[in-house]
């Protein structure tokens, strides 16, 4: 503006500064357009066009992203659960393939099992005395948290102290929490540190406490509406973490929660539409003595139900109207269920429907399935749950007076089901007897404790020596053929 401009500036410093901060805002933001105008001819997702004008772009983190939409996608998930069979199969089949009878555990002390302190811990943990309700032993309350986790997105488990003289195994329980009762309104900067979603940390990032309200706030039995914090090394917090520096979890209902409504909404009203079709009736028209007849007139219906003889008066004029037809639900309903199966990471077979499923398309979906379900067991439920709660386990200890120095738990999840056990029995077999997997590994993964099978197999074997007794599943005395052994040169039996 020249020396116009330099007047102005002069005799408004503030306008004028503001002026050339909205220009460079300006400036800037054309800058920004001439770039995103040399992206579009690179990338066609990072352009901006009528294509495009419908994505939901957002440089937030996934806290931010998931601040108020947690609850949200929780509350809704649990009304499919309750109301959408779909939401049901869901839910139950993935908490029950990550968890199944249970994710045993073996106390090991500097690698060596320690057997006194694992029949402590079975005696505690596989009872329903270590559970604040008294209702699940370890492996219900390892359900109830997967369960939780899909349908709500997290799951909260607190360690609750006891006293001796509550004659519990081990001075503790451990109360499962919905995560509805953590104060997700608590969120800001402090001096000490930070709040997110009602977690608490520190300076340096580390969770220092989780504020917890005293009751669920749903409760009808909510006396405070206070949270309080409770110390973080009390609190269990699992959830699928699914972008770096995420503390809390969303429903893995997310991806299908519209998908799921729209298609429950089709299938009632194709549902109605067959009613509408099976409502067919039959009218007859009655004399012209029928037109005085009252008593006909008062008892005449006046709806349609299926199998319906009307009698209507003489000269009634009767016009049927033409039922829709039902066609083309059964491919859609393919493609829906398709579209669960996808968002919830399952196979298709898992819904119920086998008809376009054989052995090697079973067992393709498994495969991957299985790994799936292996993420999660050992990258989330063992780590996040299983872990904490061992570590709470050797503290109680602790407090008994027992020495757990060393010592750390060993978890071994369910096994997998075998698709063809003629087949994979045999692939088991041979890669143990050819060094490529070693026994306990091969044990591990069938779901049990090598040192239980081996004691097992000890009292077998005494049981059928003792009885003088040979059988085919005796390694020590049959070969795999079922030959019987041979002694070995320092084993040969003397001669009279």
């Amino acid at each position: 503006m020249g020396w116009l401009g330099d007047l102005y500036r002069r005799a408004a410093p503030v306008q004028a500064a503001a002026r050339a901060e909205a220009l460079l805002r300006l400036e800037k933001a054309e800058t920004q357009r001439s770039a995103l105008r040399g992206i579009r001819a690179q990338y066609d997702g990072a352009s901006h066009s009528r294509r495009t004008q419908g994505w939901r772009r957002t440089g937030r983190d996934a806290n931010y992203e998931l601040q108020g939409a947690a609850a949200v996608l929780a509350q809704t998930a649990r009304d499919m659960v309750r109301n959408n069979p779909y939401a049901e199969r869901a839910v139950s089949a993935i908490s029950t393939d990550i968890v199944g009878t249970g994710i045993t555990f073996q106390v090991l002390r500097n690698g060596a099992p320690d057997a006194e302190l694992t029949a402590l811990a079975r005696e505690h943990l596989e009872s329903t005395a270590c559970d604040a309700d008294g209702r699940q032993n370890i492996y219900g309350l390892q359900l109830q948290a997967a369960r939780t986790v899909v349908e709500s997105g997290a799951v909260l488990a607190r360690n609750r102290a006891r006293f001796a003289r509550d004659g519990l195994p081990v001075p503790f329980q451990i109360q499962m929490l919905e995560p509805d009762y953590l104060d997700a309104t608590r969120n800001g900067v402090f001096d000490a540190g930070m709040y997110v979603s009602g977690i608490q940390f520190d300076r340096i990032g580390n969770r220092e406490a989780y504020w917890l309200f005293p009751q669920h706030p749903g409760s009808v039995a909510l006396r405070s509406p206070t949270s309080n914090p409770i110390p973080a090394r009390d609190i269990v917090h699992v959830f699928r973490a699914d972008r770096p520096g995420q503390q809390h979890g969303a429903s893995w209902f997310a991806p299908v929660i519209l998908p799921m409504q729209d298609f429950r909404d089709y299938q009632d009203a194709q549902l109605l539409r067959q009613k509408v079709a099976s409502s067919w009736a039959v009218f007859r028209i009655g004399s012209p003595e029928s037109l005085d007849d009252a008593a006909d007139e008062a008892e005449r219906a006046d709806f349609i139900e299926p199998g319906l003889i009307e009698d209507l008066p003489y000269g009634t004029d009767i016009k049927f109207a033409n039922p829709p037809g039902v066609e083309g639900y059964a491919e859609f309903s393919k493609i829906s269920v398709r579209t669960f199966a996808t968002g919830m990471n399952l196979p298709y077979d898992i819904f119920g429907d086998l008809e376009g499923v054989n052995y090697s398309s079973g067992r393709m979906g498994r495969i991957q399935y299985n790994r799936q379900l292996d993420s999660w067991t050992w990258n989330m439920l063992i780590p996040q749950f299983c872990e904490p709660i061992g570590a709470w386990f050797f503290r109680a200890a602790q407090l008994m007076g027992r020495d757990t120095t060393g010592c750390t738990m060993l978890w071994t999840p369910p096994a997998r089901p075998m698709l063809d056990l003629s087949t994979e029995g045999p692939a088991l077999r041979d890669l143990v007897r050819s060094g490529l997997m070693d026994p306990e590994t091969a044990i591990r993964e069938r779901g049990e404790d090598p040192d239980t099978v081996l004691a097992a197999w000890a009292r077998f074997a005494a049981k059928a020596d003792a009885l003088g007794l040979v059988f085919d599943c005796d390694p020590r005395k049959v070969t795999q053929v079922g030959n019987a052994m041979q002694p070995t040169a320092g084993t040969q039996p003397k001669k009279d």
